[in-house]
């Protein structure tokens, strides 16, 4: 499942456009700092996103107009993630050293796939053998994988489909 599209999809009659330009502006300054984001999600109101990078995650509450907090935990940091649900929609809980962050009204089925990615990106940090130098490379190899098949996605050589089936395939998903 895509996220992203996902997240846009369920912001909101009048909401989708605005969703589509947080996520896109998100996204630009995250690839300039040479991270990839790899998963959205936004609470029903969109007040709150969580946004996974192949480094990251960074939760963004929207606090008034000119007014954000972001609080920002290392995938490596990362203890437990916890989602509860409530009917169609979970709070998604992500526990570190020293550091919590809580989403709430996450559409459910978003919330398993964020949790699911997460949990993916952490496996495969703690099972490979190779020393943490070799370890690194590979996760940032899998990152400039997933950089590349989006350029392609851009320049249109390749469908929305199979970039979908691709970087979950490299992220284990």
């Amino acid at each position: 499942m895509d996220t992203i599209a996902e997240t846009i999809k369920f912001a909101g009659f009048g909401k989708k456009k605005a969703m589509a330009k947080q996520i896109q502006m998100f996204d630009d300054r995250l690839t300039e700092q040479g991270e990839t984001l790899l998963a959205v999600c936004a609470s029903v109101k969109g007040i709150k996103q969580l946004y996974v990078t192949d480094k990251r995650i960074l939760l963004h509450e929207i606090k008034g107009i000119v007014s954000n907090d972001e609080r920002s935990i290392p995938i490596s940091s990362i203890s437990s993630i916890n989602i509860s649900n409530k009917l169609v929609h979970s709070t998604i809980e992500i526990v570190s050293t020293g550091n919590k962050a809580i989403i709430d009204d996450v559409p459910a089925h978003i919330a398993l796939e964020i949790k699911s990615g997460i949990e993916n990106l952490k496996a495969m940090a703690k099972t490979s053998t190779a020393p943490a130098g070799k370890q690194e490379k590979d996760m940032f190899d899998v990152a400039d994988e997933i950089r590349e098949l989006k350029e392609l996605l851009e320049d249109e050589l390749i469908t929305q489909e199979e970039f979908d089936a691709k970087k979950k395939q490299l992220l284990g998903i």
